[in-house]
């Protein structure tokens, strides 16, 4: 596996260090924050393969920066956590994050970690390179023609929702959050207002797409978050 560029977010030196020299004696390149905010920065700065995030900080604890990354990057996270309950962990992983990892961990566990999750991320990216027609059900989404089919039927969207189902086809299974549906698609930072446009262009989609737009096969709803394709 090549060398990737990982982001160690950790206000715990010792934690970082320890981190750092082991992840650089496999071949990676590694960039440590020691903050929120210093996670949120170098994300968008350094553009990591991979980010490594503390749940407990003390200005912007992980969750919440997980959030603020999630909305335009779609970087894998792996959260490292004292955090054993379940809820917490359903929580992480409800914001967007790939994996977790309970502290205390043994450096080979958490490598191994990291490099399956760099492995999974490679693949998926070179299937979404060289594909031309996803197939989901009965949908069949093929970006040379530019048209969905389902069942062999033409289905009639319009740019912004072939556009739309395009992005969510080439995730599917991955939660993807209204400000990055907004990011991808309509190219605007989020707010309110923006959000909105969203919902009702779902809506719109699913009218077309689903058997039963009230109960949806294809596009699901995921509670606070946003929305992901069904595998």
């Amino acid at each position: 596996m090549r060398g990737a560029n990982i982001l160690v977010v950790d206000d715990d030196e010792d934690i970082t260090n320890l981190i750092n020299a082991y992840l650089c004696s496999r071949g990676h390149r590694v960039t440590i924050g020691s903050s929120g905010e210093d996670g949120i920065r170098l994300a968008h700065i350094e553009k990591p393969d991979l980010i490594l995030l503390d749940i407990e900080m003390p200005d912007r604890d992980g969750i919440e920066v997980c959030q603020e990354i999630r909305r335009t990057m779609l970087t894998p996270i792996i959260f490292l956590t004292v955090r054993a309950e379940e809820t917490d962990v359903v929580l992480g992983l409800g914001v967007g994050a790939d994996n977790y990892i309970t502290k205390p961990f043994k450096l080979a566990e958490l490598t191994a970690k990291i490099e399956a999750t760099l492995r999974r991320e490679t693949v998926y990216a070179e299937r979404r390179k060289h594909q031309d027609v996803f197939n989901i059900g009965e949908l069949a989404l093929d970006l040379a023609a530019h048209e969905v089919r389902k069942s062999g039927n033409r289905l009639d969207l319009t740019p912004t929702e072939f556009k739309l189902l395009q992005l969510m086809a080439e995730n599917a299974g991955h939660v993807l959050t209204r400000e990055q549906l907004l990011d991808h698609v309509w190219e605007m930072r989020a707010d309110g207002v923006y959000t909105r446009t969203v919902d009702v262009h779902v809506g719109r989609l699913r009218k077309k797409i689903e058997d039963d737009p009230d109960k949806p096969r294809y596009i699901i709803t995921v509670a606070g978050l946003g929305y992901k394709m069904a595998v």
